[in-house]
């Protein structure tokens, strides 16, 4: 047999002669409703313009035989979404007469026919994947079930529960439009849509066009190379093991509540910057995962080769694999590693504007894997958090103003092995400490929302370290971090005069931070407008321990004098907060 063979198939014949498994090596399907439309527009355009005989190219797509099956290599989002686009067909079929014939082609390109009865086996799709999770995996079996259901309300529907919709939406407008039409439709598909498969002789040679993808323009993403990469260098006896733990891990991160919205790429990511703190690498330049975990010798912009993990085959050692593992199950799982005074101080980090923080997190895990120290969240976690708070005061939140201390932050954590005062001075950040009372205010009067509820955050554990983090009310779930900022005296003036204000005055003090605080979102709405004799009956009912101790309060207005009190208040809890971890 020759190595590789290929010729041109109609649709039907493609799909009809075939039965297909995606490799659990492969990518996942990432075809949105997009891509769908496209290729729904392509095909209705050619077929509403065809000349007689004309052909419609869809692309090729690279294959092998294996165990009676084809296995895709490239061409996968194409084919699962023309099964997708041909099962909403036969659907919409069935149920009408006179069609016998392109019913039965409609499903001999989905299901094994007895070649006697010419029943359908609807338990024996043409199509499986190996690659999509669990929960994606039970969406795909049951389009091909006979019984097909689908809660079309869902907020959780897969990527193919979606596609497949809006083939049925698009094929019922046609049908309802063009009645006559729609079944010309189905047999342009079948018959005048061609494309080329490219079938190779075994699964070695299949797998070097696999791993040429990416340069060929193919968009792969990071996760899916290092996922080829890994499992060619494997032998025989270890691919298929190493493929189902890599499927367990994609498992783990879209059931995870926490990590579900990354893949695989964020591991690595996150081990990235443990190699370079192993190395006490500090540029800024750094190089992205996918070159760092591959490209070798590469020299960035000031001349260094810093891509660590390539130079030292990092990707293809046995205990790289492992370590992602272990990363992934405390990324997908970070409050059970962590005591509850750091599940508070963590729970704030993520209500921060960029997650930069979490490579010092990372850091903190491999120390704590590789020398068992349970505590080294509870010491490293509050510094972390005040280091991105003064950063925010400074006016330096951004990527760029805390990425060098982060990364030192790192070295000194594993070359320097410090648990205390692991963050230094630097250019965007000279002094770690608070600026004066003055330039305090002035942050919080011209700072956004996102950053304001960062520090308010902050604020409600430093005010009682018995403030709770979550809570259930009403069947509703709370969370601090997810708070609306309440504006004590009422945002919108009233056009009043009121208690020897004007509105000048007013405007001045309405967003200094003694004038903010957390309140759920549903008293926030209560409380309004109102005044602060008013709000005090609703503050009462809130979680949080301030607003209860406000509503304790026997004045019933709300001053300047009290802004400027809390203003100070407030100050000066952050700055014993920084003089306590800097």
């Amino acid at each position: 047999m020759a190595e590789m063979r290929a010729e041109r198939k109609s649709i039907f014949e493609y799909l009809s002669k075939n039965k297909f498994l995606i490799p659990m090596y492969q990518r996942n399907y990432v075809w949105s409703e997009d891509e769908c439309e496209q290729l729904w527009e392509d095909v209705y355009n050619f077929f509403e313009n065809k000349e007689e005989d004309e052909e419609y190219f869809l692309g090729s797509v690279v294959i092998y035989k294996e165990n009676g099956k084809q296995n895709i290599i490239d061409g996968q989002q194409r084919t699962t979404t023309l099964c997708l686009f041909i099962r909403a067909l036969y659907e919409k079929a069935r149920g009408q007469n006179g069609i016998d014939k392109l019913k039965d082609n409609l499903a001999s390109c989905l299901w094994d026919i007895n070649s006697l009865t010419g029943n359908i086996n609807f338990d024996e799709a043409h199509f499986k994947s190996e690659v999509a999770t669990d929960l994606d995996n039970q969406s795909l079996e049951n389009i091909f079930k006979d019984n097909l259901i689908i809660d079309k309300e869902s907020k959780k529907l897969s990527l193919y529960e979606k596609n497949f919709i809006l083939f049925q939406n698009k094929i019922d407008e046609l049908a309802k439009d063009k009645p006559t039409e729609w079944f010309n439709f189905c047999l342009c598909l079948l018959q005048n849509c061609v494309i080329l498969p490219i079938e190779c002789d075994g699964r070695d040679k299949a797998l070097r066009i696999f791993n040429t993808l990416n340069n060929r323009g193919v968009s792969l993403s990071p996760a899916d190379i290092f996922k080829g990469l890994i499992f060619t260098n494997k032998n025989d006896k270890d691919r298929m093991e190493f493929a189902k733990e890599w499927k367990t891990l994609e498992n783990q991160i879209q059931n995870s509540s926490y990590l579900k919205k990354e893949d695989i790429s964020f591991l690595f990511t996150q081990y990235e910057h443990i190699i370079r703190a192993q190395y006490s690498e500090v540029d800024t330049v750094i190089p992205g995962v996918l070159e760092f975990w591959t490209k070798k010798d590469k020299e960035n912009s000031k001349n260094k080769k810093a891509n660590f993990a390539a130079n030292e085959d990092l990707l293809n050692k046995e205990e790289t694999f492992e370590f992602i593992k272990q990363l992934g199950e405390f990324w997908c799982n970070p409050y059970n590693y962590l005591n509850p005074q750091a599940q508070k101080y963590f729970a704030i980090l993520n209500a921060f504007q960029n997650r930069l923080w979490q490579m010092v997190v990372s850091v903190c895990f491999y120390e704590y894997k590789k020398n068992k120290n349970s505590d080294i969240f509870d010491i490293i976690l509050p510094q972390l958090v005040a280091y991105n708070a003064l950063g925010l005061i400074y006016g330096k939140g951004g990527s760029s103003g805390l990425f060098w201390g982060l990364m030192k932050a790192n070295v000194n954590i594993i070359r320097e092995n410090k648990r205390t005062n692991i963050f230094e001075p630097s250019i965007n950040l000279p002094d770690l400490k608070i600026p004066s009372l003055e330039n305090f205010i002035d942050f919080s009067k011209k700072a956004r929302p996102q950053q304001i509820r960062y520090i308010l955050a902050l604020y409600a554990i430093m005010y009682n370290q018995n403030q709770v983090m979550e809570w259930n009310k009403d069947n509703k779930n709370y969370s601090l971090v997810k708070a609306e900022i309440e504006h004590i005296f009422p945002r919108n003036w009233q056009n009043t005069n009121y208690n020897g204000w004007d509105e000048k005055e007013a405007q001045e003090y309405l967003e200094q931070i003694g004038n903010k605080m957390f309140l759920e979102k549903k008293l926030n709405i209560q409380a309004g407008n109102g005044y602060f004799n008013k709000k005090k009956e609703i503050y009462k009912d809130s979680y949080f321990i301030e607003a209860r101790d406000l509503s304790a309060s026997s004045q019933k207005d709300w001053l300047k004098c009290d802004i400027e009190k809390r203003n100070k208040q407030i100050y000066d809890a952050f700055s014993k907060f920084f003089t306590s971890v800097f």
